[in-house]
């Protein structure tokens, strides 16, 4: 499993059942200052969230922040209670959260930068996520602090044992309930945050790119998965993976992929049929201004012409890329696609 610092050693732990309580319920009690904190001698087994989706790789740059806050994003505007847990130390902030201040922040110390998801795993209490980042959904923002979760982990497994490994799980499971649908973007920067991903989730999505890296990306996660759903996580399933960021008439080349994602993820693993295309201007001025695609192509209609820049009444930020209508259906249908594959995995 590589290095002791990437390490916990799987094994079925202790963990904390659905819970709604604020004060001393079996899996809670209470620290000096009354709020909750989740009881490590806890004897129930946790089974995840239903419909809990990781959407993860053990390589960057493949798209999974991106379609992990386009899930949420999608899935809130459908009307479901949505949370997205931001397990990477690079917060790419797809959603606008600490540029443009989104989102009800909770009281107590700051969330942001992965702050908050560091202090639930080290106190041992319930997510404290930014809610109502868009209608229905809240987040719990992943940034640098997050890189720190690994050497508490490891410094955890010496003291306690390989179940360190269910301690996103156990912070989550007292605010499950509040939720329809819960994401996950999983950082591929070290294996135990990997696994702290997976051992709270039902589901796992797999986006690739085609170049090698990619692919020994998803040699990574493959490994881990079958560590934590043998170890930790029975119910863990592996509901897809996809081709992003590709030209979508190079159907030779999308079918060799289609054979490294079977031989690296298994051949029984479900491959979805949408390939969101690259597109880099409307990608990046989409994620400079906090939006998703289908919010940024909702401006098209007032956007600036090139016109208006030469006239100096614009900038060239001022325009929406005709593009970005595209990216945007593309996204969509990628969106519904994982909903489908994880209603019926």
């Amino acid at each position: 499993m590589g290095s002791v610092a990437h390490r916990p050693v799987l094994a079925r732990v202790p963990g904390v059942p659905r819970c709604l309580c604020r004060a001393r319920c079996g899996p809670c009690r209470s620290n000096k200052e009354g709020a909750p904190v989740l009881n490590p001698g806890a004897t129930q087994p946790i089974e995840p969230p239903e419909g809990s989706t990781v959407i993860g790789t053990g390589k960057g740059g493949v798209g999974k922040s991106t379609v992990a806050a386009h899930l949420a994003g999608e899935s809130a505007a459908e009307g479901n209670r949505t949370l997205l847990i931001c397990v990477t130390g690079q917060d790419d902030d797809d959603l606008g959260i600490k540029r443009f201040n989104r989102g009800i922040h909770p009281e107590g110390p700051s969330v942001i930068d992965g702050e908050g998801l560091y202090s639930a795993i080290h106190d041992r209490t319930p997510l404290r996520p930014i809610r109502e980042v868009r209608p229905n959904l809240d987040v719990m923002p992943g940034g640098p602090k997050v890189g720190e979760i690994d050497g508490l982990l490891m410094l955890r497994t010496l003291q306690e044992g390989a179940g360190v490994v269910m301690s996103l799980a156990q912070a989550l499971a007292p605010i499950a309930p509040l939720y329809d649908r819960i994401f996950f973007d999983s950082a591929p920067e070290k294996d135990s945050l990997e696994q702290l991903v997976l051992a709270a989730a039902k589901y796992l999505i797999v986006p690739t790119r085609s170049d090698d890296s990619s692919v020994r990306g998803m040699e990574r996660i493959s490994k881990n998965f079958k560590l934590v759903k043998t170890q930790v996580n029975p119910h863990l399933e592996m509901a897809g993976a996809f081709l992003y960021g590709s030209n979508r008439s190079a159907t030779l080349m999308h079918a060799a992929v289609y054979e490294d994602i079977r031989t690296a993820l298994g051949e029984g693993t479900p491959i979805l049929k949408t390939i969101v295309g690259y597109r880099e201007v409307p990608a990046r001025n989409a994620r400079k201004k906090g939006l998703l695609f289908g919010e940024y192509a909702d401006l098209l209609p007032t956007s600036a012409t090139k016109h208006d820049v030469k006239a100096g009444r614009a900038t060239s930020a001022d325009v929406v890329p005709d593009t970005i209508v595209s990216l945007a259906k593309e996204m969509r249908e990628l969106n519904q696609e994982i909903f489908d594959h994880t209603r019926s995995a």
